[in-house]
């Protein structure tokens, strides 16, 4: 099996491809968005507790410790809460896909007696987050059998979501079945299976946003320092280093406070958390789909086979940019 990595502008083209095809099955049953929605506000609300607790600490109001003992609590849960929430968006896109009208909470009954399965697979995430966080601090080969590490789970979980949620199997079968799966595979399908579809595109997206809106927050922060306050304030810029010259309206007297830096971060974190939660959505409906022609090929609603094939067959698209194996 190649394991395909795309570049940087075949990400950006997979995301505008696999978004238009993923708001047509989002029009076929609404409900699908509620796990998403459920993501988005768990992110968000993680990042407000863990940022609220700063500003309380920086400000010296009481309770900002214990806020930021809440979100490292939300920052470990997010695991169990997310592979939730993905199970259970996968299995409405199956049922949506069969051409049933389930709801959110005709999927959460559907996981009754599932919560081992739940609980292995978020703990497997945070082993891959882990493992992600130490292969960018190790060199050479240990670093390249980390990165191969999360890699392989990353496109291992992409199809043990579904087994999972569709066929209620647990971790050893479901790993079982995957060892087999390609051989089930249609043969306009198979170059597919092995690729990383969307890989890198939340850092290729969010890179400019924070380059570009870090520097225009630095800039706040010198230009009108003096009006905020004081409890961000870093002093004037000759305080931080002697010898910085003048330069226009900012010069050595020009006093820097961090408030609007604090919060373009506040904002930028908000942003890109909901915008992986969205990148992750698009992959678990995308796999589920593949997973449910694969698997359950007869199952699928006729109007819905059809459309697949141009869907899943990512591979065919006219993505510009040279892909690496890994």
């Amino acid at each position: 099996m190649d394991f395909n990595k795309p570049g940087r502008r075949e990400r950006l083209s997979q995301l505008g491809f696999l978004m238009r095809h993923t708001f047509s099955i989002l029009g076929r049953n609404g409900a699908i968005l509620a796990p998403v929605y459920a993501m988005w506000i768990y992110a968000a609300a993680m990042v407000a507790v863990f940022f609220i607790g700063i500003y309380l600490i920086a400000t010296g109001a009481g309770g900002g410790g214990w806020l930021l003992f809440g979100g490292l609590i939300m920052f470990v849960y997010k695991f169990f809460f997310y592979n939730r929430a993905e199970l259970i968006l996968s299995r409405l896109t199956f049922d949506t896909a069969t051409g049933s009208s389930a709801t959110r909470q005709d999927a959460r009954s559907a996981f009754a007696g599932l919560s081992a399965q739940t609980r292995r697979l978020a703990l497997i995430d945070m082993a891959a987050a882990w493992i992600n966080c130490r292969k960018n601090k190790e060199g050479g080969l240990m670093g390249l059998i980390l990165g191969g590490l999360g890699e392989v789970w990353d496109l291992v979980n992409h199809f043990l979501l579904p087994a999972v949620a569709v066929d209620r199997l647990n971790l050893r079968e479901g790993i079982s079945r995957l060892k087999r799966l390609k051989d089930h595979v249609p043969e306009t399908l198979v170059g597919v299976f092995g690729i990383d579809i969307l890989g890198g595109v939340v850092g290729t997206v969010m890179g400019p946003v924070y380059l570009f809106g870090g520097l225009a927050a630095i800039g706040c922060g010198l230009l009108f320092g003096d009006n905020m306050p004081a409890a961000f304030s870093a002093g004037a810029l000759h305080d931080l280093s002697p010898d910085i010259p003048a330069f226009g309206p900012i010069g050595p007297e020009t006093v820097f406070n961090w408030l609007p830096l604090f919060v373009f971060a506040f904002v930028g974190f908000v942003l890109h958390g909901l915008f992986a939660r969205t990148v992750t959505a698009i992959e678990v409906i995308y796999f589920t789909l593949f997973y449910s022609r694969i698997m359950h090929g007869e199952a699928l609603d006729p109007g819905i086979r059809a459309d697949l094939k141009g869907y899943l067959d990512i591979n065919d698209q006219d993505f510009s940019s040279a892909e690496a194996p890994a």
